[in-house]
Parts: structure tokens; sequence; C-alpha cells
């Protein structure tokens, strides 16, 4: 049921007139239903079972958490985690497929990694306490939001649970116009500018070494875009629905290409990502990091091994294929020499030095420029596999030696 489809318009068009009325459990039960049938048209009869056992099993996790606490919490990440991988289908030594976000299928059970990390929090609140009450129906409706179920934005249950609970009334004119609006834009940008942009973007079996370093270059930068206009139009729509709904997505994007530094870049874009990633699993690793006899001597070191692990982790997440976990790397490497640069420049210049040399304008500018292009190029390993990186890479270096000599 793709996002311009008739019957997505009919799905969205039926939760945002009948949601904001209905009460009790009728209202439970319609989103319900709206949301199944959205997740029966990606899953299908063959994976539909499967993905609603992972689902429950996720509840029942939650559930034993909150009763037992942290002495099933660990047995319980652990089981789910497996599920998740063997589900995930992994293959480190097998080829990346083409990266399309509104594509999603490319699974069995499309939006399992974004169902995961839902299934994960909430757990974790539930054994910590954050979570008081779970229903089943509330539980289903959060994990299986039509909104949010295929590729985010990842939604924290405590703030699903609150506006769901506190209901109100339709909202008004101007409101449900700026609503509709978003949802255009969103069209737009995922239907109308991404699609222009689809024939010249970086594509697996191009032939790198005919083609040269700028229009290289230019394939790279145009599947940067196109990539912020596809995932940013989706999560526009989403909102714009949610918004008129009653239960709005959190923001995913904040102007990611203006992004000083890849810290910076990673709060702009896919910004609940990056939240979720900083609460369930940077700052667990980091704190335990710190409490290791030898890490925890040397601070600096303990940040790093986290952000690596951290980022490790998210290349996997992003794709069963080992250009994915490199792509993590590569980031990973980024952070840790961006945390690094802020340290050794702090040291010399001091904070208030240092934050008047990062005010001026062209410190800005060349900051926006590199991030920029280390950005665009690490996706390069969202697209080809790690053979075609390499041989891409290298045809771009050689490409810049040519034009400097």
């Amino acid at each position: 049921m793709a996002l311009n489809s008739w019957q997505f318009f009919l799905l969205a068009v039926t939760a945002v007139l009948v949601i904001p009325i209905a009460r009790g459990w009728l209202r439970t039960a319609v989103f319900l239903g709206v949301n199944l049938i959205f997740v029966w048209s990606y899953w299908g009869p063959s994976a539909m079972p499967i993905g609603l056992a992972f689902c429950l099993a996720g509840y029942v996790s939650a559930r034993l958490a909150q009763r037992y606490g942290m002495g099933v919490l660990v047995t319980s990440l652990v089981v789910l985690t497996a599920l998740f991988v063997y589900l995930r289908g992994y293959s480190l030594g097998g080829a990346a497929a083409p990266a399309a976000p509104t594509g999603v299928g490319l699974i069995n059970i499309a939006g399992l990694s974004f169902l995961f990390f839902k299934m994960i929090h909430v757990v974790v609140d539930a054994a910590g306490g954050s979570i008081e009450h779970l229903r089943l129906g509330r539980y289903l409706n959060y994990c299986l939001n039509f909104t949010t179920v295929l590729m985010g934005p990842i939604q924290r249950y405590q703030d699903f649970s609150e506006q769901w609970s506190n209901q109100r009334a339709p909202a008004d004119l101007e409101a449900n116009l700026d609503a509709a609006n978003r949802v255009l834009r969103g069209m737009v940008k995922a239907f109308v500018l991404a699609p222009v942009l689809a024939p010249f973007v970086l594509a697996p079996g191009l032939p790198i070494e005919t083609l040269g370093g700028l229009l290289l270059l230019t394939k790279v930068y145009a599947f940067y875009i196109y990539l912020y206009l596809d995932f940013s139009g989706y999560c526009d729509i989403v909102i714009g629905v949610g918004s008129m709904m009653g239960v709005r997505p959190p923001e995913n994007f904040r102007f990611p290409f203006v992004s000083r530094d890849v810290s910076a870049y990673w709060l702009r874009v896919h910004r609940s990502l990056t939240l979720w990633l900083t609460d369930y699993l940077f700052t667990p690793t980091y704190r335990f990091a710190l409490r290791s006899p030898w890490l925890g001597r040397h601070g600096f070191l303990a940040v790093a091994a986290s952000l690596l692990l951290t980022m490790l982790i998210v290349g996997a997440w992003h794709g069963t294929t080992l250009n994915f976990v490199v792509f993590g790397f590569v980031h990973g490497c980024a952070l840790v020499a961006v945390r690094g640069y802020d340290l050794v420049m702090t040291r010399w210049l001091g904070r208030a030095g240092f934050r008047r040399f990062t005010q001026r304008p062209m410190v800005t500018a060349g900051a926006v420029f590199l991030t920029y292009n280390f950005t665009s190029l690490a996706y390069v390993l969202f697209v080809l596999d790690l053979g075609e990186s390499s041989r891409l890479f290298k045809e771009l270096a050689m490409s810049a030696v040519r034009l400097m000599t």
C-alpha cells in the first residue's frame, strides 16, 4: 500500500475522521483494524502471523519485566534480539540491495527493524518502572501504528499513550489545514521531486571507471538529496496524517544539510533514531565502560568505544550485508574524531575561545562543507557493496589527483 495510492488515502481518511470522535474500546478497535489492514498490505498472509507473534513476544517480555523487574530484562533482550537477527536474515558476505526508502518490502516483515526498537524500548522502560500501565490493545496500536510502523519516526510509548489518553476535540480548521499542507509537501518531496532525481542517482552496476570522477560525484550528491527528499517526504506525510488523527509522531528532520559536524548531523537527520540510540544503547554502554577497570581511567577512550559500538550496531540495524556495518564503523570513527577535535581545541583555546572560533563565518562554512561531503560519500555504502564502493572511492581519489596536478 504505497503512500500515494488510493488505498492509503482511504485508510488515512477513515482514521482521521473516526479516531478523533470515537471513544473507549471502539476507538482502540477501529485504530487496530486500520493498522492491521495497513501491515497486511506489506506482510501478506505468510509474514502476518510471524510479525504479530514477534510483536506479542515483546508484550509478554514487557509484562514479565514489569512484574519481575531487572531479573528478566537481560533474558528478554537476548531472546528478542536473537529473534530479530533470525527474522532479519543477516548475510554479511552478500551484496547490498539498492536503497529505496519508500520501497519497503525488501524483507519478509516490512518495518521489522523499527518494530524491534519499539519493543526494546517498551521492555526496558517497563522493567525500569517508566511504563506503569501496559494494555495489550494500546501496545499493539503503538507498535503497529500505520504512521510509524514502516520507517518511523520512532515514537516513545509514553508519548503515544499520553496523546491517546488525553483525547481532545477534533482540531480546528487552521490546524487541519496546516497538517494537510504538511502531507502535500511530503507528497511533492517523495513522489514528485525524488523521482525526478532517481535516474541520476548512484546505482549498482555502473561502469565506474569510465564515468569519470565529476559524474560519479554528481551521482553521489544526487543520491544523497534523493534519499533526503524520499525519507523526509515520507515523514512529512505520516506526521501530517498523525496530527489530524490526534496522535502525532515526533519530528525527524531539522535541515541536515547545514550540519557543522557528524554529531550535529545525527541530531538533524532521523532525530528520533538518534535519541533512541542515545538513551538505550550509547548511554548504558558508556556507563558500563566507565565502570570497567581500564576504560574507566580513560574517559575519552570510554566515549570512543561506546560511540564505535553504537554505530556498528546502527549499521547492522540498517541492512543485512557487510557494507552497512562498514557504514556504521565509518560514522563511528567520524564521531570519535569530532569528540577528539572538540577536546583538543577546548584545551587549547578554552571553552569561550573555541566557541568564538566556531562562530566565525568561514569556519562554519568550512565545517558544513566537510560534513556534507563526508555524509554524502558515506551513503555510497548504502547503495554499493564493498567491492564497488572501493572502486568508486579509488576513481574519485584518482580524479582528484589528476585535477590537482
